[in-house]
């Protein structure tokens, strides 16, 4: 369960560490303070390894961690993508 719960808290600070570039694409336009979001990022990327070290040896909790937050800002930036882009036969 608390690997589980790792997972999450690492997958929610990759997501507020997306959120924080200006090149971002969930919102419409990048937030005007965009320092609180990333620091709530790192630390929560931070916590959430913390969490998995309870469950996994130091390797393979970086290593999970790492390949969760690759996984948030591969398929993130893509669905933000695909869900702004204009349906078919309409163009913006």
């Amino acid at each position: 369960m608390i690997a589980v719960l790792g997972g999450g808290v690492v997958m929610t600070g990759a997501t507020l560490l997306y959120l924080a570039s200006s090149n971002q694409q969930l919102t419409k336009s990048p937030p005007p303070r965009r320092w609180p979001l990333a620091w709530a990022g790192v630390l929560a990327l931070a916590f959430g390894l913390a969490l998995i070290l309870q469950w996994a040896g130091p390797v393979a909790s970086v290593f999970i961690a790492m390949t969760l937050a690759m996984l948030v800002w591969t398929v993130v930036p893509l669905a933000a993508a695909w869900w702004r882009a204009a349906p078919e036969g309409r163009q913006r």
